[in-house]
């Protein structure tokens, strides 16, 4: 037998401590790890498949640099390919390949990256992992979560096969990854100990190679790996090696991409997303924790890969600035709040505390990156001139669209309230802003808009008292990835009917969309030809868990649900623009908490006030939702409930969106009676899901279930005081530290926002795509580099969708990727404006990696046609001319 034995530490960089508590350990660890490479010719270290430890390093000894660079080209330390350990189910597909991007090229240069996809702690992984890894020539897929009852089936190493027939070895590591740590102890008894762990590992594995891992969290590493791997090779016979993941791979077979023929299978092969808890805990508690995080996380992946990349990428065809440095910085500053007791929200206070500053920072950046380009798309420069648009006083603005389809939505301008020393430059509609506060309104395309109150803290304005306002719209028609021109000028303020009528509605005939409010309190939605009763309907339960695990009270019988809501209130408005909404105010009566004893809910019961704001728009036939909850309880799970088909308690399928694709799903129990962990009835969505002919979007709220009934129920937020308990029914013994974590309990103000639509299985994702990123609107310029009414980029309507478009990595053209989520193949068309053609000069395939990859194509002229196999990514890149 052939034993590899691999030091390593796994290292969250914050999680019960903070960040700098555990760089200074971070510190003393790679201090020690050079340490061994120079002294012991055979030592050799694993960094935990990520590199910006790397980085956190240097930050404290840059004059390491040179040292450790060495050791990593010669192979002595392994770092990446992920630059940071991320959480594989709750970052979308996407953020996974810039997480992969960039750990490459951070690790590059300093002399190697690793090849492993090797992800030891992270809780679950989806199916399209494969597809991923092969994207990046990465193999095996090294990991320890995740498994249900088909690992007992499996051996240590077997094909992990993705929709697209994607495939990569996975290579469990079922004593998890800290089997061999601590061996800094008497080499016969260390010795006893590994020779045990390898013939248990021997006994799963179809091949005479086992891996012996040598490491545990925060950990410096044994300084007497060589002794003990002669004393085993010794008294077994056995070949024993120390080395890294990689000479445990050898041997086995490599990664293959979906679009390479079939080769016939030398490995066991096992297709599906990996989200049970067999022989590992699975953690699925963590999909709700924290939820404000996940809210905030999603924002900040919809900015960057909606709006700041895809226009980034168009404006630099345009011949505009080139911003993949503002990018780099805010992919940069969010991947480290991706580490997975990071997302997951199963760290410490402190942490989180952090995490939220981050957020807000990449919102920033994301935001103001937005919008200069879409500024200097319209021609306004540096000096931030609009256009006037006559002779009238009107100024021109611009909406832009960020999808390859052409769009009619609301659009909310935001108006400028300071300084008064300057009209324009820094601030193009001041004027604008004070012609309302001196009581008048304005018009868009000489039509009403509807002027709001900014609520906000962070917009000041002109003087003491004086609000700054927003004005709503309803643009209609703006082209894909372009902008339509509309005028801004003086008008009479034009003000909306409010009343307490319970009733709104747009459209009419097969296009009507019309909201009640039922007399409990939830809605009632008439939307393509069909009627749903009891949607938003709220559910509150007892929570004994931890930030891992929901974990429910004996005895409690949960709040709310269908009976109604306490003091329901209604406010309808209505503004001729064609925009209307309805205020439904509420409340819940709850336990303020657990007893003591943690066994009960309190007899004590807090008022927990709930706001639903539905609104409706003109030429869209959606339901947008906006939820506000003022939180005064503890120990709770509060979940928003939908009607959306009456089961008889009958098994329900439906669909959700997924990481790179959206799965079949049903509610039919699972069976997990040889888990070690409880079956969960939630499953995690990357965005929405489908039931009974009802499409529920709601960005960041990732943890969902089907209920028996067949009622849609999706967690708004959950509320628990520890990060880690010994004492769960759900769950056998701690997952960390029994560290108390009050704000995991979401004091206070929380806010979620919904989109209801019809279920169409084609446009799922697109549709909640569209609402997600919205319309964005800006002062427009004069000369325009991008003329106003142009689709820049189109593509056709049906199965594929537009998956990213962004600036190459090396700054040589555009990447253009495109997702076919279904289960059989897909024609795909992409045609972009002449003006755009004339600065393409070449298409090439490219890989997730953008190394270049044979793609079959068709172009002519400004169209591309192609095959998008099922469940297949494809990558383009779209070489420029150069500038003349």
């Amino acid at each position: 037998m052939r034993c590899i034995l691999v030091s390593h530490t796994h290292w969250d960089r914050e999680w019960y401590k903070t960040f700098q508590a555990f760089r200074a350990r971070l510190v003393d660890t790679v201090d020690r790890i050079l340490e061994l490479v120079e002294s012991d010719p055979g030592f050799h270290f694993q960094l935990d498949g990520q590199a910006i430890v790397i980085e956190d390093y240097f930050e404290i000894r840059p004059e390491k640099r040179e040292l450790l660079a060495a050791a990593m080209a010669a192979g002595r330390v392994a770092a990446g390919p992920w630059y940071v350990q991320p959480d594989s189910l709750i970052p979308t597909g996407e953020t996974h390949v810039r997480n992969l991007l960039e750990g490459r090229r951070v690790t590059e240069t300093l002399g190697a990256c690793s090849r492993i996809a090797y992800t030891p702690d992270s809780f679950g992984h989806p199916a399209q992992f494969p597809q991923l890894f092969a994207g990046f020539g990465l193999g095996p897929f090294i990991y320890w979560r995740g498994n249900a009852d088909e690992i007992a089936e499996l051996p240590a190493d077997y094909s992990w096969q993705a929709p697209d027939g994607s495939r990569v070895t996975a290579s469990h590591m079922g004593k998890g990854y800290f089997p061999a740590w601590g061996l800094n102890e008497d080499v016969d008894v260390a010795v006893r100990r590994v020779k045990s762990l390898a013939r248990e590992l021997a006994d799963r594995s179809e091949r005479d190679t086992v891996l012996l891992m040598n490491g545990i969290d925060h950990m410096l590493p044994d300084d007497n790996t060589r002794e003990v791997a002669e004393a085993l090779a010794k008294a077994t016979g056995w070949t024993v090696e120390r080395g890294l993941l990689d000479q445990y791979s050898e041997g086995l077979p490599p990664s293959r991409s979906g679009s390479e023929p079939p080769e016939v299978d030398v490995l066991p092969r096992f297709e599906g997303e990996l989200l049970g808890g067999r022989i590992a805990n699975l953690l699925p508690g963590v999909w709700s924790t924290h939820s404000t995080l996940k809210i905030a996380n999603r924002r900040c992946e919809a900015l960057l890969q909606g709006w700041v990349e895809p226009f980034a990428a168009l404006a630099l065809a345009l011949g505009a600035d080139d911003e993949r440095a503002s990018l780099r910085l805010a992919w940069r500053a969010l991947l480290p709040n991706q580490a997975h007791d990071s997302i997951c929200g199963c760290s410490q206070d402190r942490v989180h505390v952090h995490m939220a500053t981050r957020y807000d920072e990449i919102v920033d950046l994301a935001e103001q990156t937005t919008e200069r380009l879409l500024e200097r798309l319209t021609g306004l420069g540096t000096a931030r001139q609009p256009d006037q648009a006559d002779s009238d006083g009107g100024i021109s603005i611009a909406i832009f669209n960020p999808t390859p389809y052409t769009r009619t939505d609301r659009v909310r301008l935001a108006l400028d309230g300071f300084p008064a020393y300057t009209k324009k430059g820094i601030h193009p509609l001041l004027l604008e802003n004070a012609q309302i506060n001196q009581g008048g309104g304005l018009s868009v395309d000489g039509g009403p808009a509807w002027v709001r109150g900014y609520q906000g803290t962070v917009r000041p304005g002109l003087a003491p008292g004086q609000p700054v306002n927003d004005l709503e719209f309803v643009a209609e028609d703006v082209p894909a990835f372009g902008w339509k021109r509309m005028t801004l000028r003086a008008a009479e303020r034009v003000e909306p009917t409010v009343d307490s009528e319970r009733c709104i509605a747009q459209g009419e005939g097969a296009e009507r969309v019309a909201v009640d409010v039922m007399e409990d309190g939830r809605l009632q939605l008439e939307l393509g030809g069909r009627t749903w009763q009891g949607l938003f309907g709220f559910e509150a339960v007892g929570d004994r868990g931890d930030t891992y695990d929901f974990d429910p009270v004996p005895g409690d019988v949960p709040i709310g649900g269908k009976t109604p809501l306490q003091r329901i209130e209604v406010e309808r408005r209505c503004h001729s623009v064609g925009l209307s909404e309805l205020e439904v105010r509420g409340f819940l009566e709850i336990p303020a908490g657990l007893n003591e004893d943690r066994g009960s809910r309190l007899e004590e019961r807090v008022e927990m006030p709930i706001t639903l704001i539905a609104r409706l728009t003109r030429g869209v036939d959606r339901l947008d939702v906006e939820l506000r909850v003022d939180n005064r309880a503890k120990d709770h799970r509060l979940r928003v409930l939908f009607a959306c088909t009456e089961s008889g308690n009958a098994p329900v399928d439906f669909e959700a969106a997924t990481t790179f694709g959206k799965a079949a799903r049903s509610n039919a129990p699972r069976d997990g009676e040889a888990w070690i962990h409880t079956a969960p009835t939630t499953f995690p969505n990357q965005g929405w899901v489908s039931v009974g002919g009802l499409t529920v979007s709601a960005p960041g709220l990732l943890e969902s279930e089907v209920l028996p009934d067949g009622q849609l129920a999706l967690t708004a937020l959950r509320a628990t005081g520890w990060l880690s308990r010994p004492d769960l029914s759900t769950r056998p013994g701690e997952a960390g530290p029994s560290l108390p974590t009050p704000l995991a309990q979401v004091p206070g103000s929380f806010q979620a926002t919904f989109s209801l639509f019809a279920a169409d299985s084609v446009n799922n994702a697109r549709n909640a795509r569209s609402e997600e990123l919205g319309l964005w609107a800006v002062a427009a310029g004069t000369s325009a580099p991008c003329p106003d009414d142009v689709s820049l980029l189109t593509c056709s309507e049906g199965e594929v969708e537009l998956s990213a478009l962004k600036p190459a990595e090396d700054g040589d053209g555009l990447i253009l990727r495109l997702l076919n989520p279904s289960v059989h193949a897909a024609r795909a068309q992409v045609r972009w404006a002449p003006l755009l053609g004339e600065r393409i000069r070449s298409v090439e395939g490219a890989r997730l990696d953008e190394s270049p990859a044979p793609v079959d194509f068709d172009w002519q002229n400004d169209e591309l046609q192609l095959d998008v196999r099922a469940g297949g990514l494809v990558t383009l890149r779209l070489r420029l001319a150069t500038a003349s």
